[in-house]
């Protein structure tokens, strides 16, 4: 299906290849966090902690949206990140009734790391490949990375390649 196609179930084909791609990128999940050895932060907590630095300072509704999660579930995670000492809260100085959400020195340094250890698993992964194999896989993660983000909510946290090179550090 083409990026100006419409959504929807248009052929078992379809159907079937997606699901297919699906379960593919939920295999490569498993793998990341299972030779990643895991860490304190679960999924969830990981890619808050990624939005928050990607859009620092944020107020906790926004990062709901952008997680796509309500407000009371992020208020838990947060909490949590918190407690992890991760995140830090500064009062709005336009608003003094809202918090701000930052990422702390540690939480900008676990990112790093957890970055750097996924950079290194993929670097791995794609060196066991042919080199049109590996350009094939680069070429077609891109599209379908663009594609999804194109369908994602406006509000939905979808950062080019320029704004993840910056919370990473470059690496």
């Amino acid at each position: 299906m083409g990026v100006g196609a419409s959504v929807g179930l248009s052929s078992a084909a379809t159907l079937s290849d997606a699901a297919t791609i699906h379960r593919d990128l939920i295999r490569i999940g498993r793998a990341i966090r299972a030779r990643s050895g895991g860490g304190e932060l679960s999924a969830g907590q990981m890619s808050a902690l990624w939005t928050i630095a990607q859009n620092a300072p944020i107020r906790a509704t926004e990062l709901a949206e952008r997680e796509g999660v309500a407000a009371p579930t992020m208020s838990r995670v947060v909490a949590s990140l918190e407690r992890h000492g991760m995140v830090m809260r500064t009062t709005d100085p336009r608003d003094g009734r809202v918090s701000l959400l930052a990422p702390s020195a540690e939480g900008m340094e676990h990112i790093q790391g957890a970055s750097s250890r996924n950079s290194e698993l993929f670097e791995m992964a794609l060196d066991q490949l042919a080199d049109d194999d590996r350009a094939a896989v680069e070429r077609s993660m891109r599209i379908l990375a663009d594609t999804m983000c194109g369908l994602a909510s406006p509000t939905a946290d979808c950062p080019d390649t320029a704004d993840s090179a910056t919370v990473e550090g470059g690496s």
